[in-house]
């Protein structure tokens, strides 16, 4: 166990990860997802794959909430160009 202070970096709130702590996957450039679970904050490293997976998921959850209005742009750029 480690105790951190929480700094003040411009309009964040920042907490350094100690090294040792790499093991677990949080290495320098590593993006992190960070989550509310049961009222605590939980950090977890993303690997390549995972974030391409979230993506894919919140790309997939857009269209299907947007799916009238994409309906619609399709028929505008299908639509015979005035000159």
């Amino acid at each position: 166990m480690k105790l951190l202070k929480i700094r003040r970096v411009g309009n964040s709130n920042v907490v350094s990860i100690p090294r040792e702590f790499t093991r677990f996957g949080f290495d320098a450039e590593t993006d992190v997802l960070i989550q509310e679970v049961q009222g605590t904050l939980v950090l977890t490293p993303l690997t390549e794959a995972k974030r391409r997976e979230l993506i894919l998921e919140a790309t997939s959850r857009a269209m299907e909430a947007h799916q009238l209005d994409m309906k619609k742009l399709e028929e505008h750029d299908r639509a015979p160009a005035y000159a």
